[in-house]
């Protein structure tokens, strides 16, 4: 494939940005995403820095514009400079066409230890972060996140400030009983800095009973009316309409207020996203459970050739859209990759 190649799917989507789950281990044990803690080890057969590269190779050849390192917890893995150098290797190779510095080579991360991470990050390529922030106020963030420390939290946010890295975007995912009375506070965010603060459907992506996940969805229309209660009306901000979130902001404030709302507003018919799960498998669609084998095409005599096969073929089975009511998947968030 050559570096002008777009991977088209079968419903002339183009796919674009690829996500990469490096590890399912997380240090946080967030509800929505890791109920049961099987984040809390390695599992066999997570791929090596090598394997990713192929992987990575291959993508960026098809025509891929972003790449973003979830988990888990992507800052567990050791070597994830050396993963973001191949991402920006990948790109500076074989899309010279892209403007200097337009690729997007980031990282979604609970941000816990992101101030000591950055640096070797930054030196290795690293253009934008996304953070997980589900709550302000210390106590309900420790609650959502199965005791994690905001403090910490925040300290990585002030060094991606401080390193220029811009949108920094902050994505909470709200549910009801949890952390829905801090949609206000996280709103308030915005006033003074230029952050993207995110609010997130409760996707069922943890198997959670169907009457606990039903009494703790809170749609996207009933966040932005307690958004808009507390700092009155939201205008529109013009928003890529491939990306998950449309984006609005209160007049006067530096930063933007976004809503992803893939339950009840499903955005599928603009979907530009492919995930690849730690163990090597290449899932089309976070919300169909489809998943195609990479491992053979990883071990073949042209691996980022036979790589690119297994893309193409996900790419014409990837389905019109995702199931999003309520059923039993055989892997929970924290396994498949954010």
């Amino acid at each position: 494939m050559t570096s002008n190649s777009r991977l088209v799917d079968a419903h002339g989507r183009v796919v674009k940005d690829l996500r990469l789950s490096v590890t399912p281990r997380c240090n946080f044990r967030c509800t929505y995403c890791d109920p049961l803690g099987i984040g809390s080890h390695e599992p066999p057969g997570t791929l090596q820095a090598e394997q990713f590269g192929v992987i990575l190779r291959a993508a960026v050849g098809l025509g891929m514009e972003s790449v973003r390192f979830t988990g888990g917890e992507p800052l567990l893995r050791k070597d994830l400079p050396d993963l973001v150098a191949l991402a920006h290797e990948a790109f500076g190779v074989l899309r010279p066409d892209l403007p200097p510095g337009s690729a997007d080579v980031a990282i979604t991360t609970n941000a816990s230890a992101l101030a000591k991470r950055l640096p070797d990050l930054l030196a290795a390529g690293l253009r934008r972060v996304n953070v997980s922030l589900d709550a302000v106020d210390a106590d309900v963030f420790k609650h959502a996140t199965g005791g994690g420390d905001i403090a910490r939290v925040w300290e990585g946010i002030a060094a991606v400030e401080v390193a220029g890295l811009t949108p920094l975007k902050l994505n909470a995912v709200v549910l009801r009983g949890v952390n829905d009375d801090q949609v206000p506070a996280l709103a308030a965010l915005t006033r003074d800095k230029p952050y993207h603060v995110r609010f997130i459907e409760y996707m069922h992506l943890d198997n959670a009973a169907f009457g606990t996940y039903d009494a703790r969805f809170v749609p996207g229309s009933e966040i932005r009316a307690a958004v808009e209660a507390a700092h009155g009306a939201l205008e529109s901000v013009p928003t890529d309409p491939s990306a998950p979130a449309r984006l609005f902001k209160v007049r006067g404030w530096a930063g933007n207020i976004g809503f992803i709302n893939p339950v009840s507003e499903p955005f599928c018919s603009a979907c530009s996203r492919m995930r690849v799960t730690s163990d090597g498998m290449l899932r089309p669609c976070l919300l169909n459970d489809r998943e195609f084998d990479l491992k053979p095409a990883l071990s073949a005599p042209d691996p980022v050739a036979a790589v690119q096969e297994v893309f193409l073929v996900a790419a014409n089975r990837k389905v019109a859209s995702g199931l999003t009511a309520p059923v039993e998947r055989p892997r929970t968030m924290v396994a498949i990759g954010g």
